[in-house]
């Protein structure tokens, strides 16, 4: 299953990148405006200069956003490796900002100076409210926004530039904190929207996933298997005489069991099977990429921890599709597998390709 702090972690990296255009619009204007009160200021070619490095330092992170939603709809960005595209994101925010704070040591004027820190001051609010899921990316802003500005102002040297130094000091602080509480907030949102997703695709009483959750994430496993070549596996576990247990022992210790023998499934399966409490008894693992071989093994495993750790023991039925990959036939052949195994005596496993 995936785990909570990956879906959180995915949730984040998403809404993350869904600002990049109002970033892009908003920085882009901004470049604009201060280009024209520049050029009034300084030598023409160095304000071209300067508007065409800070303008083609967009470019990677435009690049970085297109082929962050290509992934996505290409179901190759998942919430075990999507934490490494906030690394991306800061390492193309940091050049871009740090051109933006260049302004400051051009030779300009001590009213020309106010304007471009006014205008660093804007940008730096927003990127706490862009950047607000992800406080790396923000604390990386402030730093190469804030840090220059108020060395700027301290390397002047007079009674003015240095009440403004303190004054800066004390935005970026104030910012610093609104942003802190602003990002535990969004957070704290998203993981409840998170909680209540997975409260309606898991079973309440293994934490499983339910039929919904399984089906959820079919669309995701099956596209990929396809795409990779990769044989896909389903096993149908089902708990001996469990009826006979809940009558003798009654339902709380019933229900025990059962979160028991889930914890069995879940612990000798690999973070990319699929562990799903398909019906009262029986639990269903969905294997990709996998052989007969590794199946075989798992199930072997995963009846020696039942009968290890509990009062119960299972059967299991075994199917595999290595060609095309028809789920529901799948699940028709480990059922019929299944029932073989029961028929059989229990407690065993039944392969059927």
């Amino acid at each position: 299953m995936i785990k909570n702090s990956q879906q959180l972690d995915f949730e984040r990296m998403r809404i993350l990148y869904s600002s990049m255009n109002r970033i892009f619009i908003g920085g882009v204007l901004l470049l604009l405006f201060l280009s024209f009160v520049l050029k009034e200021h300084l030598d023409t070619s160095l304000v071209v200069i300067w508007t065409s490095v800070t303008f083609s330092l967009y470019m990677p992170r435009l690049f970085v956003a297109w082929l962050f939603h290509r992934k996505i709809e290409s179901k190759e960005i998942t919430p075990s490796n999507v934490l490494v595209w906030e690394k991306y994101w800061v390492l193309t925010t940091v050049p871009l900002l740090a051109s933006f704070s260049s302004l400051l040591y051009f030779p300009l004027e001590y009213s020309q100076l106010h304007i471009v820190a006014t205008f660093l001051v804007i940008l730096a609010s927003g990127s706490i409210l862009s950047y607000a899921t992800s406080m790396k990316s923000i604390l990386a802003s402030f730093a190469v926004i804030y840090l220059p500005l108020i060395v700027r102002y301290f390397l002047v040297d007079t009674m003015d530039s240095l009440i403004l130094t303190f004054f800066y000091i004390l935005v970026a602080a104030v910012f610093a904190n609104y942003a802190r509480s602003l990002n535990k907030t969004l957070i704290e949102n998203i993981q409840l929207k998170i909680d209540n997703e997975n409260n309606a695709l898991q079973d309440p009483l293994t934490q499983l996933w339910n039929r919904r959750g399984l089906h959820l994430h079919l669309d995701k496993i099956i596209p990929r298997a396809i795409r990779n070549k990769e044989a896909m596996g389903v096993i149908l576990f089902d708990v001996d005489h469990f009826k006979n247990y809940n009558d003798t022992h009654g339902h709380s210790a019933g229900d025990e069991i059962l979160t028991q023998v889930s914890s069995c499934i879940k612990k000798e399966g690999r973070e990319e099977d699929l562990i799903v409490r398909y019906g009262g008894e029986e639990f269903l693992a969905v294997i990709p990429n996998t052989n007969i071989e590794h199946l075989i093994n798992i199930t072997e495993r995963i009846m020696k921890s039942v009968r290890s750790n509990t009062d119960v023991t299972i059967s299991a039925g075994i199917a595999i599709n290595e060609m095309d990959i028809n789920f529901d036939r799948l699940i028709d052949v480990a059922d019929k597998a299944l029932y073989d195994s029961k028929r059989s005596g229990r407690d065993q496993y039944t392969f059927v390709r």
